[in-house]
């Protein structure tokens, strides 16, 4: 299982994908650190929830049109001059954005093996399907990992280069966000290692996984309009639980995004062995 592992690693990185990943997520951190601001992917705000982080109040007391107008150095001049806005622990809060760099990881490590029918030489060379299926989902969550913790601190120092420490937290800040965001974001790893086992072709896995967040946050937007449903299950939508995780959540909140994080990874997890396994692979 170890060489195999380490001869995924080799695969991977000599994958243009996973540099192209590497390269989006480099990019986000740029971008977020010179505006002053996070970008999000999706929709920021699911229901009634309010899970928007200090960067919204930024701009309260303007209309639509002076914020429209202001050019970029003078959105930066508002940011850095706002008391107590903490710059990293906003952008930890739109940590839902690394999804799209997940999926690239999880095609790279299981879909292509499929797409390329090289799966079946692998199962033939006295590898089970439990090793294999152990072997890919510990290489998915190891390097998706990397990239988690990488965000958080290449960003950490990217922001105190840029803005001088200005509108900065302190390292074990944005340490106990990222620990606290792990079920969640483990979550949506055990979600994607899930799909690409049971769809095994990388086309299909794509058109499934990459629509998949904002596509659970409108049905889910939708339901609590339509249904009249407590506004309080949206809190446990992932992009809102990442966002609400990054600042300073109760114990009850914690434990109950634990729980429900770890049903969501066993039953994807699961679904995804059952389906390799009885699955015929050509």
């Amino acid at each position: 299982m170890i060489n195999m592992i380490k001869s995924d690693v080799y695969r991977i990185t000599k994958n243009v994908a996973f540099y192209s990943a590497a390269a989006i997520m480099l990019f986000m951190i740029g971008i977020s650190a010179y505006v002053v601001e996070p970008g999000s992917v999706g929709m920021v705000n699911v229901g009634d929830v309010n899970t928007t982080p200090a960067s919204s109040n930024i701009y309260e007391n303007m209309s639509y049109e002076e914020i429209r107008d202001l050019s970029v150095k003078q959105m930066r001049e508002l940011a850095l001059n706002m008391e107590g806005y903490e710059l990293d622990r906003a952008v930890l809060s739109a940590n839902a954005n690394l999804y799209y760099v997940f999926i690239f990881i999880a095609a790279l490590v299981i879909t292509v093996d499929f797409s390329a029918g090289s799966v079946k030489n692998t199962l033939s060379s006295a590898i089970s399907r439990r090793k294999y299926f152990l072997s890919k989902t510990a290489l998915v969550f190891l390097v998706c990992l990397l990239l988690f913790f990488s965000n958080t601190y290449i960003f950490y120092f990217a922001n105190l280069i840029v803005n001088r420490g200005k509108v900065s937290s302190d390292l074990w800040t944005v340490t106990k966000i990222s620990l606290l965001q792990l079920p969640p974001m483990l979550a949506i790893m055990g979600i994607l290692v899930g799909i690409a086992f049971i769809v095994k072709k990388t086309s299909v896995y794509n058109v499934i996984a990459i629509p998949l967040l904002m596509v659970f946050q409108l049905l889910l937007s939708l339901a609590c309009t339509i249904f009249r449903l407590d506004s309080k299950i949206v809190q446990y939508e992932l992009q809102v639980m990442i966002r609400s995780l990054a600042n300073d959540p109760s114990s009850g909140y914690l434990l109950r995004c634990c729980l429900y994080c770890g049903v969501l990874l066993a039953v994807f997890l699961g679904l995804g062995y059952a389906s390799f396994r009885k699955s015929e692979i050509r």
